[in-house]
């Protein structure tokens, strides 16, 4: 009998000390990579018809790659993140030097929901928010041409 009461007493205090032990994950903390909501290819409207396709952005676990019409490619590597409200998340990293583009560390506001997304400089982003901004759409693949912004 005595047993059996030790038993229980030693599986009650293990349910209650670990159900009272928190996690250690926070949003507020810097994580390497791109968060996994983040990933795929997104692709802007044209603002022009000089334009041959609109703004096309591509991100995997490791890189940010963004490619618009008539400039050189931009690839942001050595990526890390910290969520910083709903569906919105800071994003620092590296940008290699690619033609007239300068390389250098990069700080973005990046926002996605649904097939919606949209990225600013963060300090941009702390002053005016996603405000006048075109929003990209989640693709598949990316196409030539397309509608024209106004």
């Amino acid at each position: 009998m005595r047993k059996i009461a030790k038993l229980a007493m030693t599986a009650m205090t293990v349910l209650l000390v670990g159900g009272t032990v928190s996690t250690t994950a926070s949003a507020a903390t810097w994580h390497k990579g791109t968060p996994k909501a983040l990933r795929g290819k997104y692709q802007g409207k044209r603002t022009s018809s000089v334009q041959g396709f609109g703004p096309a952005y591509t991100f995997t676990a490791k890189k940010f790659d963004i490619s618009e019409s008539n400039m050189p490619d931009q690839l942001v590597t050595q990526l890390k993140y910290k969520k910083i409200g709903t569906h919105l998340y800071r994003l620092k990293g590296h940008m290699a030097k690619s033609g007239f583009v300068l390389g250098g560390n990069m700080d973005y506001a990046v926002y996605r929901k649904g097939k919606t997304f949209a990225y600013t400089g963060y300090s941009y982003h702390k002053k005016h928010g996603f405000s006048k901004y075109d929003y990209a759409k989640k693709v598949n693949h990316f196409k030539d041409g397309g509608a024209i912004l106004h």
